[in-house]
């Protein structure tokens, strides 16, 4: 039966100030606030307190297993001298037992018993106490030879028993236990006391230490906090430690990212500015050529040719401002940083035969023939072909379309074709735009899918944003845009987009 090991008393480790673990509030957000230095510290004494008194346990099990040979040992001995006094009587007592005898040693008691037996041997008689200590009862301490603890007088004892070889006379020693209680704790309280003396100067030499850790991270803030809102090169760290070396990545991607953007809504700008301004000089230019027009009908009392025609240009202007702005606004939308698809199942072969429904008319005011069709393995006997479904934003995927088929139309040769097909090809979902005009030549067909490139034959009067446009929506699509020579000598637009969901069905 073990006691409970006694706790030594709790001990302040916390300084008296805000490395303790305690917050303040952040005046400008409202929000606790810890400091990281004052984490470290707490964490690392709580550590080391919690590993001496770990240290300190073990010492005082071990004491304790100590203490119980040594006193064992002391209480064999004891009851051998005991028993060496059977022969000649009381006034025998060893020195060493003579003041527990007197009662000076309340924590110790001793019996010698002699045992009786009767002349046939076989009936035991009751044994006669010879000797004992000031403080043992006149009965046996315990039945039964060797250790044993238990209960007596309310308190915890360890007590011993032993015969002599002829068997008649046995000496008893007891121990109080916590004799040897002491002993440990004596033992760990040794191993606490230089922690709670040296604790405040071990606390000041961790703070001075983190602090020191940490200069890396306040010349990071420093050089931050430091820097002009238009300032975004990489920020210049030498030799920073590993633990920092991310953050500094981190923040120098992050300003790469913004200096980027930056630059992209800076050009934008420019060149949205610089397309808008001629379309709107051009309305001017016709509106002016209108208001003539008008004064010399007034004079001449009839309508001139030129007011008709100017009036028909600036409605033309319009809606090619119109169409300016509509893909202005669809290429912001269309910003990396910001985009973020809603996608859904949507069957692209359907979304391909409304907008050459929709450019049929356009087509012909072109003098050009549009023609679409789709893989009809799938369903031949479909009005349209296929149904190929995809995940993705239909919208998109419209404006996708739009563009290729009306960049066609709008370089096809007069009394041209522009084919359209889409197919799916396992896995992959391939959409060819072909047109019979003069082509990109091989060199120029990366250029010609930048922000407001125009070129060369194929410049036309458009704004040179419809392959740039096209070529970000199956970006976000997850695909890749192709321009090659078409079977007819003109251009190819080819998309490649991947089967995210589903696979060819017939339409509804």
């Amino acid at each position: 039966m073990t006691p409970a090991v006694a706790q030594p008393p709790p001990t302040n480790t916390t300084p008296a100030h805000t490395a303790s673990g305690q917050h303040d509030a952040d005046s400008t957000t409202g929000h606790a606030r810890f400091s990281l230095r004052g984490r470290l510290l707490w964490l690392l004494l709580s550590a080391i307190a919690g590993l001496w008194l770990l240290i300190a346990l073990a010492v005082f099990v071990r004491a304790h297993d100590v203490a119980d040979e040594l006193f064992d040992a002391q209480m064999r001995q004891m009851a051998s001298s005991l028993l060496d006094t059977s022969a000649a009587g009381p006034d025998a007592l060893p020195t060493s037992l003579e003041a527990v005898a007197a009662g000076r040693a309340p924590a110790l008691v001793f019996q010698l018993w002699r045992r009786n037996v009767t002349t046939d041997g076989r009936h035991e008689e009751a044994p006669t106490l010879l000797v004992h200590s000031k403080a043992a009862p006149h009965t046996p301490l315990i039945d039964g030879e060797g250790f044993r603890e238990q209960q007596w007088g309310g308190e915890l004892w360890r007590f011993y028993s032993l015969r002599d070889a002829s068997g008649r006379y046995e000496a008893q020693i007891g121990q109080q236990h916590d004799v040897r209680y002491a002993l440990a704790r004596a033992a760990a309280g040794r191993m606490l006391i230089p922690l709670l003396a040296g604790l405040p100067l071990l606390a000041l030499a961790i703070w001075l230490a983190i602090g020191h850790a940490l200069r890396p991270l306040s010349a990071l803030a420093a050089a931050v906090s430091a820097r002009r809102p238009d300032q975004l090169d990489p920020i210049p760290v030498s030799a920073p430690p590993a633990e920092v070396s991310p953050l500094i990545d981190a923040l120098n991607g992050l300003f790469e990212r913004i200096h980027r953007t930056l630059d992209n809504e800076r050009q934008f700008t420019a060149n949205a500015a610089h397309e808008l301004r001629t379309p709107l000089a051009a309305l001017k230019t016709q509106a002016q050529v209108a208001l003539r027009a008008e004064s010399e009908g007034e004079r001449r009392e009839s309508p001139v040719p030129e007011r008709r025609h100017a009036l028909e240009q600036v409605i033309a202007g319009v809606d090619r401002m119109t169409r300016l702005t509509e893909q202005l606004l669809l290429l912001a939308r269309l910003d990396p940083e910001h985009t973020a698809l809603a996608r859904q199942h949507v069957d692209l072969a359907a979304i391909a035969v409304d907008v050459c429904a929709l450019l049929d008319a356009k087509a012909r005011t072109h003098a050009v023939e549009l023609a679409f069709v789709t893989d009809s393995d799938a369903a031949p006997h479909a009005p349209h072909g296929a149904s190929i479904f995809i995940e993705g934003v239909g919208d998109l995927l419209a404006a996708l379309l739009r563009n290729l088929i009306e960049n066609a139309i709008q370089h096809a040769r007069v009394g041209g074709t522009v084919d359209v097909s889409l197919r799916q090809d396992g896995k992959t979902i391939e959409l060819d735009v072909d047109d019979d005009g003069p082509g990109i030549p091989e060199a120029q067909r990366a250029q010609a899918l930048e922000r407001f490139e125009r070129l060369g034959e194929r410049g036309g009067g458009g704004s040179g944003l419809g392959l740039s446009i096209a070529a970000r929506i199956v970006a976000l699509h997850g695909g890749q845009l192709d321009l090659a020579e078409s079977p007819a000598g003109g251009l190819r637009a080819r998309v490649r987009l991947p089967v995210t969901h589903g696979t060819a069905c017939p339409p509804r």
